[in-house]
């Protein structure tokens, strides 16, 4: 829905049942301890644990890209 109205989209998950979500999305990110199929289906795996690692991650790639 968001997609069809011009927005970018980013979905997080770990598990089989996110894989289809996390490939839909402008931006998949696979959380840690994430299945195979959840990360084959990202576009980014983190492998360090909790919400920080994300914000953290954003921060540095709107310094990059700004």
């Amino acid at each position: 829905m968001l997609q069809e109205r011009g927005h970018l989209t980013a979905m997080t998950g770990d598990g089989v049942n996110d894989a289809p979500s996390l490939k839909k999305s402008d931006c998949g990110i696979a959380v840690e301890g994430a299945t195979e199929a959840a990360q084959a289906a990202a576009d980014i795996v983190f492998i360090a644990p909790g919400l920080s690692t994300i914000v953290d991650s954003i921060k540095v790639a709107r310094q990059i890209f700004q």
